[in-house]
């Protein structure tokens, strides 16, 4: 179907069109040609994908099919779907989204779901802390889930600008409070500033998630160009084994660790390989914890546990 013809062309015609242009002219095969193509124009028709399946006889304007044209050219090129239309979902929710943040997984999920239970098994006040926050989407759930607190920091201002704008649109902002800064270091100007005005503490549990960058140098080398050349580097690659700012925060918890409350639980999102070596840095600072791992939905070892 030649572009000559682009015209008085139906919702299925046109999703079939894209479809195949995709199969065929994308630089990397990808096996979501057509959920993409009803992704993108589902946002040109600003209506839900499923609306599209009880329309496939509506001929399309000009003025959309152009828009939709230009929106399939740029995921040709292998930019991510969720940045195309500005926003994903995560957990059930929407999320803005842009080149500034790394764009939500379901693999995260897991970790939220662990720090919901975790705090709804705790009688005493919960604070949770999301270091790293980007998009936001840990740190908005656990507030929305659970009506609790949230401290959520990142060293990207951009990011945090998004994380806001997130806040707002999932109207939690009165419950997460965005502070910048590299790793713990917004946190513990906040517990170091109460420490010195007030014997109480701010919490009984602190609740730490971190999904912090993991992806060693070769693998980000090696992976797929829509992650490579458009999520921020900064948000995924994280050295030669991947764990350079865990190794990091670990050893910025084990230096500060009497300025947090007793009750402390950290959980890190990390690659199934390195399950091993990031247990051992904690343990190695820590060796009295307990760890556990968790899968994510794939059943892939994806979320290390650790009371503190």
């Amino acid at each position: 179907m030649g572009v000559k013809n682009f015209n008085n062309m139906t919702i299925v015609e046109v999703l079939k069109w894209a479809n195949e242009k995709l199969k065929n002219e994308s630089k990397e095969v990808s096996d979501s040609s057509m959920l993409d193509a009803q992704v993108l124009l589902a946002k040109v028709l600003d209506v839900p994908t499923s609306w599209l399946f009880a329309h496939f006889d509506k001929i399309l304007k000009d003025e959309q099919l152009d828009i939709f044209r230009k929106l399939i050219k740029r995921r040709l090129n292998n930019e991510p779907v969720a940045y195309i239309i500005g926003e994903k979902e995560f957990y059930k929710r929407k999320f803005f989204v842009n080149s500034s943040t790394l764009i939500p997984r379901p693999a995260t999920e897991t970790l939220v779901e662990a720090a919901i239970k975790i705090a709804r098994e705790e009688s005493g006040q919960v604070l949770f802390a999301d270091i790293g926050t980007g998009s936001g989407a840990i740190a908005i759930t656990l507030a929305a889930e659970t009506n609790l607190p949230v401290i959520a920091s990142d060293i990207s201002q951009s990011a945090l600008t998004m994380a806001k704008k997130n806040s707002e649109l999932n109207e939690v902002s009165g419950l997460v409070d965005f502070r910048q800064g590299d790793l713990l270091e917004p946190l513990l100007k906040i517990f170091q500033a109460v420490k010195k005005t007030s014997q109480q503490t701010i919490c009984d549990h602190l609740i730490i998630c971190a999904n912090l960058p993991y992806l060693t140098t070769k693998q980000w080398a090696n992976t797929m160009s829509d992650v490579r050349d458009f999520e921020p580097k900064s948000a995924l690659e994280a050295g030669v084994d991947g764990l350079d700012l865990y190794w990091q925060l670990i050893r910025e918890l084990k230096q500060h660790r009497n300025l947090f409350p007793s009750q402390l639980t950290i959980l890190f999102e990390i690659d199934p390989d390195q399950k091993e070596k990031i247990t051992s840095l904690v343990k190695r600072d820590f060796p009295l914890c307990k760890t556990i791992i968790l899968n994510d939905m794939e059943g892939f070892e994806r979320v290390i546990v650790a009371s503190l």
